[in-house]
């Protein structure tokens, strides 16, 4: 069995949300915090000192926006994958931490159980953004690049994309499940988790989602 933990960096200014979650991360046997960073100067000598695995970034940190010390920390330590800390509901924030490099998105209100999900999340490879912006998210008005939807499909991991992209095909759960040696339950589970993420109800509102997306697959 696996015991290696997810080595974690904690960067935010104040000394109770760092202690808090230092505390929080390290009673997760799979998780441990190592290292603390008040400033953005410390935080790029921790990581790249300790390389850890995730840093958790406060976007509002003295001196330097952590959007600003995103791409310098991914620049010195490649490996690392940054989710970033934020009491801002803004979807403009998001856009710009993506952009930037960020494999996730977390609002401080929210530092709970969530946490302990979107770090793993990220550990796979996925991109995590909270429930509690999707409704900032769909709103958003952007023309650019990087669309709402766009950033919603991102959510998705590999597997509920593949799901989706069977369903809005026509095909059955039955189908899928043969297709993707995978029980008919899993299917389900995985196209309600998705549908959900996705904020749609039917497959006719999926089909017309999933066709304008200019790159349905990762």
């Amino acid at each position: 069995m696996n015991t290696e933990r997810i080595r974690i960096l904690v960067v935010d200014d104040h000394p109770v949300l760092l202690s808090g979650l230092s505390l929080l991360l390290n009673a997760e046997p799979d998780m441990e915090v190592a290292g603390t960073a008040d400033s953005g100067p410390k935080a790029l000598a921790l990581a790249k000192e300790l390389q850890p695995d995730i840093v958790l970034l406060d976007i509002s940190l003295p001196g330097i926006s952590g959007l600003l010390l995103l791409p310098e920390i991914l620049r010195q330590v490649p490996k690392t994958r940054v989710l970033m800390l934020t009491m801002h509901e803004d979807y403009q924030y998001v856009k710009e931490a993506v952009a930037k490099g960020a494999k996730g998105f977390m609002l401080k209100k929210c530092l709970d159980v969530d946490l302990f999900y979107a770090i793993r999340a990220v550990m796979r490879g996925q991109m995590y953004i909270h429930p509690a912006m999707m409704p900032d998210i769909l709103a958003g008005q952007d023309k650019g690049s990087a669309t709402p939807e766009e950033l919603l499909w991102l959510l998705l991991s590999n597997r509920e994309q593949q799901v989706m992209l069977a369903v809005a095909m026509g095909f059955t759960s039955r189908e899928i499940a043969e297709q993707h040696f995978l029980s008919e339950k899993t299917v389900a589970t995985y196209r309600s988790r998705a549908m959900a993420k996705l904020g749609l109800e039917t497959r006719a509102e999926l089909v017309e989602f999933v066709s304008r997306q200019k790159r349905p697959e990762k």
